[in-house]
């Protein structure tokens, strides 16, 4: 497909999320000009006129100085601020895959995705778990990786919304490996040239050689040996006990960990770097990054939401996805 004709700037095109929440405020602040961001050319999806009057009751109009708004759908300013409604996740919904069909058609890099409410979406139709399986359908028969990138610490995400009793059976050593290989690669595009992951441990302990399970022994082991094999002997450590294991990531003994389950990864994550986390689809033909929070339906609508981690997005996404471009484009 042809790439469109860009304004100066990199294009970033970014979904407004559910306009009950923050995500319309964060990305407005964000995209001060007197914020230290990448030259990026905004494209957002979303309503010009809820946008207008938002950035008007903020004091940020200037905000949308430089910034296309493709008005996907009419929607009532001032909202019901912090109320689930499902005619608020169909709008969120429409936003997201036009934001994507938009990227997909362009050929662009970067889409960056406002906070949705999963329920609210769900109500409107959507049977996607989350904003990043909705994308990858979009570029098919491409196979999602999610993954959280802060400066003090990068986790990847082996499986994402599943139930804990379900985790177990999802981990599979070749789906591992391939996992792993995306982060890698994520990793030498922002500067790592040779990674240093760290492999968490499904069972306390690490099974204690099998007292309490088998599939250290069965999967994990497996994997480090693989990957080892593959990219020298230091790419993949473990499995390690997670009771211990983020404690030597943030002494820098590694550069990134692959946690097994959601809450595994993001508990730690979120308790060090909450304020400036990303989350990182990889794996498709463009990145994806979020911010590192949810709506915020309790100080939505009182200009209080900080709009750091939506910063970081842009940032952590321009980064990532400027390195991929210029890597097709050799």
């Amino acid at each position: 497909m042809k790439r469109e004709k860009a304004a100066e700037g990199f294009p970033v095109v970014f979904s407004l999320g559910d306009p009950h929440g923050i995500g319309p405020e964060v990305i407005l602040k964000a995209l001060q000009p007197s914020r230290s961001l990448p030259d990026i050319h905004p494209i957002i999806f979303g309503d010009a006129q809820y946008l207008g009057q938002l950035a008007e009751d903020l004091g940020l109009s200037s905000s949308l100085d430089q910034v296309k708004i493709v008005t996907t759908a009419a929607y009532p300013y001032p909202p019901d601020w912090g109320k689930l409604e499902a005619q608020a996740g169909h709008f969120a919904l429409r936003c997201l895959e036009d934001a994507a069909a938009y990227c997909r058609d362009q050929d662009l890099p970067l889409l960056i995705t406002g906070p949705v409410n999963k329920r609210a979406m769900h109500q409107a139709g959507s049977s996607s778990p989350g904003q990043t399986e909705l994308v990858a359908s979009f570029f098919p028969p491409s196979d999602p990786v999610m993954a959280f990138f802060s400066n003090r610490m990068k986790v990847l995400l082996a499986t994402v919304h599943i139930p804990l009793r379900s985790v177990p059976s999802a981990l599979d050593k070749d789906d591992l490996v391939r996992k792993a290989e995306v982060f890698i690669k994520a990793l030498e595009q922002v500067g790592l040239a040779h990674p240093r992951l760290a492999l968490c441990a499904l069972n306390p302990h690490a099974s204690e050689e099998g007292l309490f399970g088998t599939e250290e022994k069965t999967i994990l082991e497996p994997v480090v040996q693989t990957l080892c094999s593959r990219h020298g002997r230091d790419v993949l450590s473990g499995p390690f006990p997670s009771d211990t294991l983020f404690r030597k990531v943030l002494q820098n003994q590694f550069d990134g960990v692959i946690a097994l389950y959601h809450d595994q990864g993001l508990i730690p994550l979120k308790l060090v770097a909450f304020e400036s986390a990303v989350n990182v689809t990889l794996g498709l033909p463009l990145i994806r990054t979020s911010p590192d929070h949810g709506t915020a339906f309790d100080i939505a609508g009182s200009g209080r939401a900080d709009s750091s981690s939506m910063e970081a997005a842009i940032q952590w996404g321009v980064r990532l996805a400027s390195t991929t471009k210029t890597q097709e484009e050799s």
